[in-house]
């Protein structure tokens, strides 16, 4: 693959090193390098069913979908010196996964897993495609919100605002187990559509680092460590990205990681950041019930306090599919005196959960956690 001697994301932004914005990102320095480093191994690892040409001609898909005319860009001249692409079942079913994932991630289930593993995907295949998909869905937010904060406009001249997207109405798992119907700041379950690695096959070093990062008893991560080194970097960006000193309230990340899943309709990653949100601001926890009790079809940003309100809205349009944030709303959190540091983190929280949402939406789904009453 080309290797890149400059950060890619400060190239499509056209970020210099010596630029007020670059600087910033330089103070968020564990998320800007593991974002490349995400980049260049989602891109590097070897697979005989996503080969270089296959991963630039899907990466260009997603950036399409979503309206990121920077990477469309970017992926349209990687595609040109690669070699054209034979369709075959298994990519045609690739690319109907991709292409629901992409702009309905709710829409995806069970079925689309099938059919892929049908058409001769392994495990590991599958976990990459995912990763793949859902990093170019959290790369063009991080692009285009980046733009916004340089005055960009993506030309959204008839802008509506962004409304609660469908979640899951079917009682019951796969599994056959309580399947939550409605957002909750509950503790609830996950369980995978494909096998996780066992624990025990792990080698030492993926063992330490997932022990480190306490994901050894977790279904959803030991499904992700078919690819370790690609899970060890976006946990490194996770981290980065939520905690880190100063910037944004950590409260108001996590609330937008919430806002992100109630446009995705992912009730699992909302139940575990609204919770999170509630606890580093116990007073503002009506807020955070107001937001999960926002019914499908119903506008999310309405009826909280200016700040609040102007957050929701920007995260709710970065969120959407295809891409509706302008200038203008970034021109109100100035208002509103949110400093850069603030919405770059804010930015950030917001990509980085369209990556997380689609993850946790296309390889499994929750469950109700069942007390033993007796």
């Amino acid at each position: 693959m080309t290797i890149f001697n400059t950060d890619l994301i400060d190239s499509l932004t056209n970020l210099t090193p010596e630029s007020h914005l670059a600087k910033i990102r330089q103070e968020r320095l564990v998320a800007t390098e593991n974002t490349q480093a995400a980049f260049e191994a989602i891109f590097s690892t070897p697979s005989d069913l996503l080969p270089i040409n296959v991963k630039y001609h899907f990466a260009l898909e997603v950036a399409t979908l979503i309206g990121s005319q920077s990477l469309i860009h970017f992926y349209s001249q990687l595609l040109l010196s690669q070699t054209p692409i034979t369709s075959t079942p298994g990519f045609e079913a690739a690319k109907k996964y991709l292409q629901i994932l992409t702009s309905s991630p709710k829409e995806t289930d069970y079925s689309l897993i099938e059919q892929l593993t049908d058409h001769g995907w392994q495990n590991a295949d599958i976990v990459l495609l995912a990763q793949l998909i859902t990093f170019v869905t959290y790369q063009a937010r991080l692009v285009e919100g980046l733009n916004l904060l340089q005055g960009h406009n993506s030309d959204h001249s008839n802008i509506t605002k962004i409304k609660a997207g469908k979640w899951n109405s079917r009682p019951l798992s796969r599994h056959g187990k309580p399947s939550p119907i409605a957002f909750t700041q509950d503790e609830l379950g996950w369980e995978a559509w494909l096998d996780a690695r066992a624990a025990n096959t792990l080698s030492t070093d993926e063992a330490q680092v997932m022990k480190k990062f306490g994901q050894l008893s977790s279904e959803y991560f030991l499904l992700l460590a078919h690819h370790s080194r690609i899970l060890e970097i976006r946990t490194l960006i996770d981290r980065g990205v939520f905690y880190t000193s100063g910037g944004l309230p950590r409260w108001e990340r996590e609330y937008a990681a919430a806002v992100v899943s109630k446009v995705n309709g992912c009730i699992y990653c909302a139940s575990v950041h609204a919770r999170k949100a509630s606890q580093y601001a116990k007073e503002r926890r009506n807020d955070v019930d107001k937001l999960l009790a926002t019914a499908t079809g119903s506008i999310l940003a309405e009826g909280f306090d200016d700040r609040l309100l102007a957050i929701t809205d920007l995260v709710a349009s970065l969120s959407a599919t295809p891409i509706q944030s302008s200038t203008s709303q970034i021109d109100r959190l100035r208002e509103l005196g949110l400093s850069e540091l603030e919405l770059v983190d804010l930015i950030q929280s917001s990509a980085f959960f369209s990556w997380a949402n689609r993850l946790m939406l296309s390889l499994g789904e929750p469950f109700e956690i069942v007390e033993n009453k007796e």
